[in-house]
């Protein structure tokens, strides 16, 4: 049975690898929302690796992963997922200026196409499960809107909470709201 992974600090919390970004998201900050957790538990529940069709899952992008070990918890693969995901960026890098080109569906495996839709600027809501599938684990995590969107940004680059409220920048980086 899929596990949903409800309002999990690890999906939501900012990871620091990619360049200062000072747009949406750092005002509002992601949110966990059920319709995604639910188009996320519809894809696992298959057990089916190659991902669903868009229309399956409307206004929203999907992340897939297989972690091939049982020797792991839904947590681990799920945290194996997201460091997958957004260690894109260190392994392939991305322009300085966080521009989004038609070039980047051209990469083959050494794109970044699964890290933007995480670090898109207007990626607001998401939402995860994950599946033991015999012989390997299946996660899938959706976003809504999720980004990739040729010659637009992934987000501006500035330093953090820049556009922030006076006085209104957490621990974290992220605005107050």
């Amino acid at each position: 049975m899929p596990q949903p992974l409800g309002q999990r600090p690890q999906i939501l919390r900012p990871l620091k690898q990619s360049p200062p970004q000072l747009n949406l998201r750092d005002l509002l900050g992601p949110k966990y929302d059920c319709a995604a957790e639910s188009f996320a538990q519809q894809h696992v529940t298959a057990c089916n690796a190659n991902g669903l069709p868009a229309h399956t899952h409307p206004n929203h992008k999907a992340n897939i992963h297989v972690l091939r070990t049982v020797q792991t918890t839904p947590e681990g693969a799920i945290q194996n997922a997201l460091s997958t995901w957004w260690s894109q960026l260190a392994r392939f890098g991305m322009r300085s200026n966080m521009m989004f080109y038609n070039s980047e569906f051209q990469r083959g495996n050494s794109n970044v196409l699964s890290w933007s839709k995480m670090a898109w600027w207007n990626t607001i809501y998401v939402g995860c499960s994950v599946k033991h599938c015999g012989t390997y684990y299946l996660t899938a995590c959706m976003y809504r809107p999720g980004g990739n969107h040729v010659n637009q940004h992934v987000y501006k680059v500035g330093a953090v909470c820049s556009e922030c409220p006076k006085g209104q920048c957490d621990g974290q980086a992220l605005c107050r709201w």
